[in-house]
């Protein structure tokens, strides 16, 4: 983990927040290890306060489980989480981009293609994180645009709780497939928004849940990495 505070982004608290939440997507921080706020706190130099406000979003988003004893502990991942992630993502993407289409305009839609031709840059296992940030990048990029708060809050939870399942997917393959099937998927809804075509970006919101799973590899390949590193 890393603790120079010059990379400090809001508050202490966001800023352990984030390290804690990169160890359990890089699995340094492994499925049912028990997360010590003490420990965290004197690795930081700072008192338990902001260490504890960090784990309590990690819980919140579905990352950590606090037992009975208040003990935060790393959950577990299961395909089960990831297809009912996937399931709720394909309802809030439907009403986001039925909202977001007239107000995508050509200085978005550039943004957009920008994205996706820097993920295709990034297309490699060795530059798998740069490809999965130019891909978050791409989707709140739509999703700035969408006249409706609270559904981009929504929207920005799920997003982080389908994160931990992105990194594995990207991150067990060895060859350029699942990049491809990404690039794909993006470049049609870009094609999709220039034509304005809602029915068209309906059915694709629609079909996102089986897209994503396909993209992402089964649940044996899943869970076989999880497995591989300890998770």
């Amino acid at each position: 983990m890393n603790n120079d505070f010059s990379l400090l982004p809001r508050t202490i608290g966001d800023y352990i927040y984030e390290n804690l939440k990169e160890a359990i997507l890089n699995n340094e921080l492994k499925a049912n290890q028990r997360i010590n706020e003490k420990e965290l706190a004197e690795s930081f130099q700072v008192s338990r306060t902001p260490v504890r406000e960090a784990v309590l979003k990690l819980a919140a988003l579905g990352f950590v489980h606090i037992d009975s004893y208040k003990r935060a502990v790393v959950k577990e991942a299961s395909y089960e989480e990831l297809e009912e992630i996937l399931q709720v993502l394909a309802v809030l993407d439907q009403m986001a981009l039925d909202m977001a289409l007239d107000y995508l305009g050509p200085k978005e839609i550039g943004k957009l293609e920008m994205l996706t031709q820097r993920m295709e840059e990034y297309s490699h296992p060795d530059t798998a994180e740069k490809y999965l940030q130019a891909d978050g990048a791409f989707h709140r990029e739509i999703w700035k645009v969408v006249p409706n708060n609270f559904l981009k809050e929504l929207l920005l939870s799920v997003k982080e709780k389908k994160e931990r399942y992105m990194y594995a997917s990207i991150r067990s393959c060895t060859n350029t497939d699942k990049f491809e099937s990404g690039l794909r998927l993006h470049r049609e809804l870009i094609a999709a928004i220039k034509a304005r075509d809602r029915k068209r970006l309906r059915k694709f919101a629609a079909s996102r849940q089986h897209t994503l799973l396909s993209a992402l590899g089964g649940q044996q390949e899943l869970m076989e990495f999880f497995r591989s590193t300890g998770s």
